[in-house]
């Protein structure tokens, strides 16, 4: 009951003490870290303000479930590589649960990435956190960013061509250009980055997970670290990857996968994820988050 009236008391603080005033960076102390963000956001913005964290629960349950499996090995230096960071609660997450000691995040977004400095740096974390204004993709090239009016964790990585009416109207959508890269293409230019420390990718980007995947495959193939991802079919088919395409480099890179949805996800064989993707792929919000990995 008391949590209730909390709860009830910081929709209104929300409402009419943030999103109703001009606009602003508003912080708030959350189960994450410290957070600034846009009192604008309607979304993530709205849940950090009420309910004082993001994703803690799913995020230490599947670190705990791949330690424990053994598909993250641990070391002094580990580090989660943290892909569509947003304002970097993620990263900042697991150095704050004492999951990973280092992070790198990327994210193209200028306005979100400005938001991650900040947040590295009232955090404490500027040490131990390195970010890129990039958005990893398959190419390197400008591409073109779409934004969202409501959630400002949905903006996406428009696929090329003619511009196709959408559930959520993004054909609608303010547009940005930002700046991409390979992972692998990445990685060659950067040596003085250390990515053998990386032991997991953690990665939601909209729908852009499958150029990421092509992008990344020289270092995936060689490293055969989990992956974690938003498993969104909408999103995924908006970017422009086909379903072949992406059960195609998903098949190549893993072996395994866990829903890690739920409290006591089991491991599925890969050939599973055609029937989700079918599944999932019904409806313009079907999807899961998933942890991909390697036995062998």
């Amino acid at each position: 009951t008391l949590f209730k009236i909390m709860r009830f008391f910081r929709k209104l603080k929300w409402l009419f003490g943030t999103y109703l005033m001009p606009r602003h960076i508003a912080t708030v102390k959350t189960e994450n870290g410290i957070l600034s963000f846009d009192n604008k956001d309607r979304t993530l913005g709205r849940a950090l303000n009420i309910n004082r964290e993001f994703e803690s629960v799913m995020m230490k349950r599947t670190a705990a479930l791949l330690i424990d499996k053994g598909f993250i090995q641990q070391s002094e230096n580990n580090t989660v590589m943290d892909v569509g960071g947003y304002i970097g609660m993620s990263s900042i997450g697991f150095l704050n649960f004492g999951l990973f000691s280092k992070a790198l995040i990327f994210e193209p977004n200028p306005n979100s990435f400005s938001l991650i400095e900040r947040n590295i740096k009232q955090n404490s974390f500027s040490h131990r956190i390195s970010a890129f204004n990039l958005a990893l993709s398959n190419e390197n090239s400008n591409l073109i960013m779409e934004l969202s009016h409501k959630n400002f964790g949905d903006h996406r990585i428009r696929q090329d061509g003619e511009i196709v009416k959408g559930h959520y109207k993004e054909e609608g959508r303010k547009v940005i250009d930002v700046n991409s890269i390979s992972l692998d293409e990445f990685i060659e230019n950067n040596s003085e980055i250390c990515v053998d420390d990386v032991s997991m990718v953690w990665m939601d980007i909209q729908g852009h997970e499958g150029k990421f995947l092509q992008g990344a495959y020289g270092f995936l193939s060689k490293q055969k670290i989990p992956v974690v991802m938003e498993f969104w079919p909408y999103g995924l088919l908006r970017s422009g990857t086909t379903k072949e395409e992406f059960l195609s480099i998903i098949k190549k890179l893993f072996t395994h996968f866990y829903i890690v949805d739920k409290e006591l996800p089991g491991l599925k064989e890969i050939s599973q994820v055609e029937s989700l993707f079918d599944e999932s792929a019904k409806t313009p919000s079907g999807g899961y988050n998933l942890a991909f990995v390697n036995k062998n």
